[in-house]
């Protein structure tokens, strides 16, 4: 009987309950004995937690909208935000550290504990519990970290300093505000301290929490330009993110299946030295066309091998997690390459490590940026930019030659000034103040040609563009690797070969 239900016994016209013989009314002290265990039966057989979820005005009428539901072992219950003040709260602070380094904080938290939460729907203690954003954003927590908090911490370098035992909860509130309904979250935090955790951890709108069976935590291996063991929440976050979940399906014996993962190249992407400040998980198209192995290698030995030129950018080869929204069983656990038209050979299960094998481990080439500030840009680096995601830097020149249409693509020279004109007010942000002032600019190549030019004909000109590519094809050559070319600049004082970008003349 549901809460609801419980308030809808039959009575008969004088009150009395009918459920005993027709036209028959038990004495008084009887039905009041009788009342009285029916309310202790129905207490007992209330969910736990029942008397934090009853109705009430909370004054606030979206205090009383749904914000969460949660699921467990055959019983599931909504909270408003409105129940989740009436249950046992806690308050702390916190920061969190976002996959590119940048820590966010320090922010003060009200909320509820998870474990508190999870009492409400589960009593084993061996569990493990998934909260799913609105956005789709999934993150699995093991019982260990809900109960006791037990999460790795950074200093504010973002140097690890260890595990620490903290408090999970779910927020409702945020610097002393209510957060809106839909923006309730997940977050880490001490009432003694201020600790820095991964933000990957701190699941944002949250839509719903499901507690379930025990999954076990992994390490997957990655080895390349760089070095890294991502663990299991690292590779469900990036799971998660709508722009990386791909997926595999295929019909057998009537039987649909869908395995859902990530690209193989992003993964490899995290170790092929292709990201840049404020940029992750950027794939190193320059190191891939030169040409490496990808050795995926599974917990039994096993072991299957692309080539870079398979992988590059190819959303076909998966390396899942789930298989028909579930996480892989025994046997495939935790990940294993799947995709259309891949040999058996390839399809390698229950996978441990990804190693990148026979590449070049130095880039060809630098461009060297001097201004305020200096910087060197490695040719991995520059690709990196030039296939930052949407484009955003990109920026062309188009010219018709013997009726032949002809484009050669890169970054404006003014965004390349933004990264040493001044002290970083934003990624890459042009300083306007020091180019109101005036200085020049002078781009010199390999073989000491130079050509410079005066800021004001330079800032935010997107038709001076430092080239590094013709019509879709890496530049050869005296061109050979960087060439400035411009709507309006002779052929003459074109600077092919680029070896440096230097602001000049610099006011006092």
């Amino acid at each position: 009987m549901s809460a609801e239900d419980s308030d809808k016994v039959p009575v008969s016209d004088d009150g009395a309950s009918t459920g005993g013989p027709s036209g028959r009314t038990a004495p008084l002290g009887m039905r009041m004995i009788v009342a009285l265990v029916a309310i202790a039966a129905l207490l007992v057989a209330m969910p736990l937690g029942y008397l934090v979820l009853q109705e009430s005005d909370s004054g606030d009428d979206a205090d009383d909208d749904p914000a969460v539901t949660v699921n467990g072992e055959g019983t599931s219950v909504v909270l408003s935000i409105a129940q989740l003040e009436r249950m046992s709260t806690y308050s702390g602070s916190g920061f969190f550290m976002k996959s590119t380094g940048t820590i966010v904080g320090p922010l003060n938290y009200t909320g509820v504990p998870l474990k508190d939460i999870v009492d409400l729907v589960y009593e084993s203690d061996n569990y493990s519990l998934t909260v799913i954003a609105h956005d789709g954003y999934e993150m699995t927590y093991n019982s260990g970290q809900v109960e006791n908090g037990t999460f790795p911490t950074y200093d504010l370098e973002g140097t690890l300093l260890g595990p620490d035992d903290l408090t999970l909860m779910l927020a409702f509130m945020e610097n002393d505000k209510k957060m809106p309904v839909d923006d309730i979250r997940i977050v880490i935090v001490d009432d003694t301290e201020t600790p820095v955790t991964d933000g990957h951890f701190w699941t944002k709108m949250v839509d719903s929490i499901n507690v379930g069976r025990y999954v076990e935590d992994w390490t997957l291996h990655l080895s390349g330009v760089e070095e890294m063991d991502m663990d299991r929440q690292t590779y469900e976050s990036l799971a998660s993110c709508y722009y990386h979940t791909t997926y595999y399906n295929y019909t057998k014996d009537e039987v649909d299946y869908s395995f859902e993962g990530v690209p193989l190249w992003v993964l490899v992407s995290a170790i092929d030295g292709g990201d840049v400040e404020d940029g992750h998980y950027m794939f190193n198209d320059a190191l891939a066309e030169i040409g490496y192995f990808v050795n995926v290698t599974g917990l039994d030995g096993y072991s299957g091998n692309f080539t870079s030129e398979q992988v590059a950018r190819n959303d076909s080869i998966i390396a899942a997690y789930k298989l028909n929204e579930e996480v892989l069983e025994e046997g495939d656990w935790p990940l294993r390459i799947v995709g259309e038209d891949l040999p058996g050979t390839q399809k390698v299960r229950m996978i441990a490590s990804i190693a990148l094998e026979g590449f070049e481990g130095e880039p060809a080439w630098e461009l060297e940026l001097i201004g305020v500030t200096a910087a060197t840009l490695t040719e991995w680096d520059f690709v990196a930019l030039y296939n930052c995601e949407e484009g955003v830097h990109l920026s062309y020149y188009n010219y018709t030659e013997d009726e032949v249409d002809h484009s050669y693509a890169g970054i404006p020279l003014w965004v390349l000034i933004g990264m040493v004109d001044g002290p970083e007010l934003g990624h890459w942000e042009f300083n306007d103040s020091l180019a109101a002032l005036g200085y020049n600019v002078t781009v010199r190549g390999t073989d000491d040609y130079n050509k410079t030019m005066s800021i004001d004909d330079v800032e935010y000109n997107n038709s001076l563009i430092v080239a590094l590519t013709l019509d879709g094809e890496y530049l050869v050559d005296d061109e050979y690797p960087l060439i400035l070319i411009g709507e309006d600049l002779p052929g003459s004082t074109r600077v092919k070969s680029i070896a440096s970008i230097e602001l000049v003349d610099l006011p006092e």
